[in-house]
């Protein structure tokens, strides 16, 4: 299996081939509840999805910002609906991310221009037993179809590195798969074009949520196709302390 990316481009998606399938959408899946996920946000004009990690810090994908300016950005918030008249708005300063993103390291850390008084997102640090997670975002549910304006959600079942990786190309390629968590598509259930950079989850045992992956890679959701998609995610516990860099780094710069 190879991996084709989605590079989000400014107001189009422009495909990049890396090695399988693209980031996406939720497909299959169904709304949120408002409130439901407080922390999401969705990152214009790129048209993805991030996570409130501190009240002026976003975690995002690496492929939503690369090689753009750091103040050109604005992060919608406090909503699943994205036209709702009490949405906040807020504009970004600087974001600071994963280099060679396209070999596994698809994070970024986007500051905001003020605080945001929203709940906050908790991040693994360490590898976690996963049996499924969930995904979030306002992506297509297929190939070509509009952008949601209302948050979505879909569960989807973990898959085991030695099925997600069985090619024997990721032999000589091995620091995609270290950094990568994969699930499985099923039922025409996925992540969609647009879902870039939103957040995969995995539910605490007292409850709340707690982030596992970043949606990078693995599904396009062209079903008409017949595409069986395996998608992928940026293992946040394997990047945790350059991600905890980044924070660092962006709350003690004046931008």
């Amino acid at each position: 299996m190879r991996v084709k990316r989605l590079l989000v481009g400014v107001v189009t998606f422009a495909a990049v081939l890396v090695a399988g399938a693209p980031a996406a959408a939720v497909s299959g899946g169904e709304r949120a509840a408002p409130g439901e996920f407080p922390w999401m946000v969705r990152i214009l004009p790129v048209g993805c999805g991030g996570t409130l990690i501190h009240p002026q810090l976003v975690l995002t994908a690496q492929h939503c910002v690369d090689e753009q300016p750091g103040d050109s950005f604005t992060v919608v918030s406090g909503t699943v609906d994205l036209k709702h008249p009490r949405r906040t708005t807020t504009r970004s300063t600087a974001h600071v991310g994963g280099a060679e993103w396209w070999n596994g390291a698809d994070w970024a850390v986007v500051k905001l221009e003020r605080p945001l008084n929203l709940p906050t997102l908790r991040l693994a640090t360490a590898p976690r037993q996963l049996q499924t997670m969930t995904v979030t975002g306002w992506g297509t549910k297929k190939a070509g179809g509009p952008q949601e304006r209302f948050l979505r959600k879909v569960e989807l079942p973990f898959l085991p590195d030695a099925q997600c990786f069985d090619d024997p190309w990721w032999v000589e390629h091995p620091e995609y798969p270290r950094s990568t968590i994969c699930a499985k598509s099923v039922d025409q259930k996925s992540h969609c074009p647009g879902d870039s950079g939103g957040p995969a989850l995995r539910r605490l045992p007292r409850g709340g949520w707690e982030q596992v992956g970043i949606v990078s890679a693995g599904s396009d959701c062209d079903w008409d196709a017949g595409e069986e998609p395996t998608p992928n995610y940026t293992d946040v516990a394997y990047f945790s302390q350059g991600i905890q860099g980044a924070i660092d780094q962006l709350l003690s710069s004046s931008s």
